[in-house]
């Protein structure tokens, strides 16, 4: 069986709650636009911020964050299957990325990555690291040796995923609070 397994219904119905726990993240929560994409056995819930480009692959979308010069990109993989004639989504990955800009070239430079795999395999490495929340820190400027942060999943809730990965709405409540924390603790800090 599937972590975080939900009906066609409870998935569709998905958009307000994403919506509200990014809201921290932004001046204007109504600036954000949840949007469903599907490809063959896939479905994705991603958000594209009110002045950004609508085209492209979901991982290109992007939203203003409360703080200048940093915008973000949130997305949640999911598995679509079929079982006694129902639809079923399982979430494969859930990732908020946060992104500096390059006031040089206005490029992005990732910065900070909030990450969850709930099906990641029991026995992948790292799994019990990557199950939970985990924070991916992209350091390149930092001194010697900054390629491991990158690398390294920062988990937020080791020893609790199995009150964590109950079900949606406990997952849902432990990436709130991590959003909102990542807005104290990061970019308020940044203002």
């Amino acid at each position: 069986m599937k972590r975080i397994e939900v009906s066609a219904e409870e998935f569709y119905s998905r958009a307000k709650q994403v919506s509200r726990f990014l809201g921290p993240l932004v001046s204007r929560r109504e600036d954000l636009y949840v949007t469903y994409v599907s490809d063959k056995n896939e479905s994705i819930i991603t958000v594209i911020g009110k002045g950004f480009p609508q085209t492209g692959s979901y991982a290109g979308f992007r939203f203003n964050t409360i703080a200048d010069g940093f915008i973000a990109m949130y997305h949640e993989r999911w598995e679509r299957a079929y079982e006694n004639g129902k639809q079923l989504y399982s979430l494969e990955r859930a990732y908020l990325h946060l992104y500096q800009i390059n006031k040089a070239d206005s490029s992005e430079i990732e910065f900070l990555l909030l990450h969850c795999d709930p099906n990641e395999p029991d026995n992948a490495a790292h799994a019990e690291y990557k199950q939970c929340l985990h924070l991916h820190i992209e350091s390149r400027t930092a001194p010697w040796p900054h390629d491991i942060w990158p690398k390294a999943h920062i988990a937020l809730n080791v020893g609790y995923r199995q009150q964590v990965l109950r079900d949606l709405r406990s997952l849902t409540d432990s990436i709130r609070v991590a959003v909102v924390m990542l807005k104290k603790q990061v970019l308020e800090q940044l203002l």
